[in-house]
């Protein structure tokens, strides 16, 4: 039997890291900003500050110390506890997903940090590793791909399937709107400091000074605006750059980031669902993102995310075309039917209480803007407007197909969404029918599949031939489902 080992010695180095860089704040707010202060809460701060910093620093070498870890052929063994000892097991099997973080104090160090994703629940639903060497994390990682070649023998080659280019960068950039990044560090910049410097009495002096011309005014706006668009190109590069998105028979992996290099792979048979997402943005360039609905989560940063993202920026026809050639087992189409005229008539003729309130209270309560005294009407003429608007555009964008075993449904208002599931993969189906539908022959659709959180999709005012078609389809689920 392989010895238990401690993590990596560097992780002490980073818990302090984190140690001190959360503890900046208070101190600066005991220190600095209230260090004047009498107050029983503050003086008292002051005086446990250091004693509570230096148990904290004791922590983690009680930690790294009494922490442990051993992995074997068949599971991954966690002792923790530094006074309470408890051990967990996790299998290797269950790992889904796995996600590796290069930060910039990583690649310093010549180290990583890896996460498994089980998608078990509660604390078995990840085995992180915050500091790794790389040769080990590469260990880790080739235990886990024995674990998956024992269950699938023929492995195939990665295949690349996509890396953006400078054009994809520029839409990239355009489309994620990173050219106000610039202006909002400023804004950011202004904010945390205007406490400490009184930017009124020191700086509008010289401000007025320098923009007393036109030419001067002209000048700073063209340079600002160039300084934003390159400060929002480069940050878009930083980010996606190096981005590549690969496929063998089982797994899905994903590359990027060119400071911080991120990678995570995704097990195919754990997909539980496919998301094409645009929104108004990126209707307007002509791009889409792909998203895999999954049963397990992948980290993404510091938060976990039940939904994986693939690169947000595809052209619509490469999103479509990539999602079928990473899952072969997907069949995507992008014609759909669209609802019938009277699910129009229904939606648009459907009273609305938002509404109704809404103008009963502005008719009650009267309100002006700008001395009109017609305000209450002209607004609740707009509110009108507004919702059916967002009726209409909700039918235009609205569509629906069942293909084999695939269901596809589209949706949204300015944005819209596909979502495209296979029958094996939805967990529960639901037909309704409300009195209102039941007067135009309606109906309404939903399926729930597995993800975190759980995904909810569906289709309102559907004809009922389809309602009992997409009933009698998902019936069918009985012979495709497999239980391990």
């Amino acid at each position: 039997m392989k010895q238990a080992r401690r993590y990596h010695p560097l992780l002490m180095l980073f818990g302090l890291i984190q140690l001190l860089r959360n503890a900046a704040f208070i101190a600066l707010f005991l220190f600095v900003i209230k260090s004047d202060s009498q107050s029983f809460l503050f003086v008292w701060g002051r005086k446990l500050f250091l004693p509570l910093i230096a148990l904290a620093v004791l922590s983690i070498f009680l930690k790294w110390l009494s922490n442990r870890y051993r992995v074997d052929d068949a599971q991954i063994h966690l002792f923790k506890g530094i006074f309470v000892r408890s051990k967990q097991n996790v299998p290797l099997s269950k790992v889904q997903n796995i996600h590796r973080h290069t930060s910039i104090l990583h690649r310093l160090f010549g180290v990583t940090s890896l996460t498994f994703e089980t998608g078990m629940e509660g604390s078995e639903s990840a085995v992180e590793f915050k500091v790794i060497s790389l040769k080990e994390a590469a260990r880790l990682e080739e235990m886990i791909s024995a674990e998956k070649e024992a269950e699938v023998p023929e492995m195939s080659e990665k295949t690349l399937h996509f890396s953006p280019g400078k054009k994809d960068l520029i839409k990239a950039a355009f489309t994620s709107l990173s050219f106000l990044v610039l202006l909002s560090l400023l804004a950011s910049i202004y904010t945390k400091t205007s406490d400490f410097i009184d930017f009124e009495e020191r700086g509008l002096g010289f401000l007025r000074e320098f923009f007393s011309s036109w030419q001067l005014q002209a000048a700073a706006l063209i340079i600002f605006l160039l300084l934003s668009v390159l400060a929002g190109f480069l940050r878009t590069y930083i980010k996606y750059g190096k981005y590549e998105i690969f496929s063998d028979e089982s797994r899905i992996y994903i590359r990027k980031g060119f400071l911080e290099e991120t990678s995570f792979s995704i097990s195919k048979d754990r997909v539980q669902a496919i998301e094409i997402k645009q929104n108004m943005m990126k209707r307007l360039t002509g791009v889409a993102e792909v998203k895999l609905v999954t049963a397990g989560d992948v980290m993404e940063g510091d938060e976990k995310e039940g939904v994986n993202s693939l690169f947000p920026f595809l052209p619509v026809d490469r999103a479509y075309k990539i999602a079928e050639e990473i899952l072969p087992a997907y069949e995507v189409l992008q014609k759909m039917h669209p609802l019938p005229k009277k699910a129009l008539w229904a939606s648009l003729l459907k009273p609305s209480w938002l509404w109704i309130l809404s103008a009963a209270a502005l008719c009650y309560f009267r309100p002006r803007f700008l001395g009109i005294e017609e305000t209450w009407l002209g607004a609740s003429v707009v509110l009108l407007f507004l919702i059916v608007f967002v009726r209409i555009a909700g039918f235009a964008n609205a569509r629906y197909l069942i293909n084999g075993p695939f269901i596809q449904f589209k949706t949204g208002i300015i944005g819209t969404r596909v979502f495209i599931s296979k029958r094996c993969k939805v967990i529960e189906a639901e037909v309704t029918a409300t009195r209102w539908q039941k007067i135009f022959g309606l109906a309404s659709i939903q399926t729930v599949n597995r993800g975190k959180p759980v995904q909810h999709a569906g289709m309102e005012n559907v004809p009922p031939e389809f309602a009992s078609f997409f009933y009698t389809w998902y019936k069918r689920r009985t012979g495709e489902v497999q239980i391990k």
